[in-house]
């Protein structure tokens, strides 16, 4: 059963993203060629978010959230910094959230089809993983993105966990920050790896998105700085060891 479930969640998602095109993307296209760009922005969220809806409901996800009082407001110079369970965290986080920011992608994703569409739509930075320059070129779109008034949206550890415990934060993962002299904002999420890669049974399953109060990179001093890294890993483990209490 779990796998004729998984089965029937990839056909909703490739139809949804299919029809995406005709609903979305061209009225948007429409939008701009009259010079309308706000409004064609505007669409494309609105339709991205329910697209990270429809692929949690495909899968029997709910999500229950704490914290969101503490995300700025829009056009806030901001960094939003999570760990990375599963392919599903970023539907998660753009459903709960109610966020549209852009997202650290790696290069490979540039040549699916439709996808390439939604990452561009959202403002997120390629990385190849491979390339130094690469990843010196990602920092410095995605500060750029961060002074226009663009969130971005990163995942220090690198990768998805293999197992759902938290991994170890990349060195320089915050740079991308700091330079931007952004505020910070911790995320934990956890359970989204039980509702596909560790997925058993058809049962519902319960994701669990925290927010944690913005650290503001432009009132750090030079040691708080260095202290950055782990105070911010910090307060995602100790909102990963509670959250994790409530899956058991």
């Amino acid at each position: 059963m779990k796998y004729i479930h998984l089965a029937l969640a990839v056909l909703i998602v490739a139809v949804t993203f299919i029809l995406s095109i005709f609903i979305a993307m061209i009225p948007a296209a429409i939008m701009r060629l009259l010079k309308k760009e706000a409004a064609a922005q505007r669409w494309m969220r609105f339709n991205g978010t329910n697209i990270a809806r429809t692929v949690l409901w495909s899968l029997g996800v709910r999500v229950k959230v704490s914290g969101v009082q503490y995300i700025p407001a829009e056009g806030s110079s901001v960094c939003f910094v999570s760990n990375h369970q599963s392919a599903l965290d970023i539907p998660a986080v753009l459903a709960s959230l109610a966020i549209w920011p852009g997202f650290i992608t790696k290069a490979e994703l540039k040549k699916v089809p439709i996808l390439n569409a939604w990452i561009r739509a959202m403002n997120c930075v390629y990385i190849d993983r491979n390339s130094p320059r690469s990843s010196i070129g990602a920092i410095l779109t995605g500060v750029e993105h961060i002074r226009r008034g663009i969130p971005m949206f990163i995942f220090p550890e690198g990768t998805r966990s293999r197992t759902g415990a938290l991994g170890e934060f990349k060195s320089g993962a915050l740079k991308l920050a700091t330079r931007a002299k952004a505020a910070i904002v911790p995320i934990t999420i956890d359970g989204t790896r039980k509702a596909l890669e560790a997925k058993k049974g058809i049962r519902r399953v319960t994701v669990y998105v925290s927010v944690a109060s913005p650290v503001i990179t432009a009132e750090l001093d030079e040691e708080g700085l260095k202290e950055l890294p782990d105070h911010v890993y910090r307060t995602i483990e100790q909102q990963f060891r509670s959250l994790s209490d409530q899956t058991v």
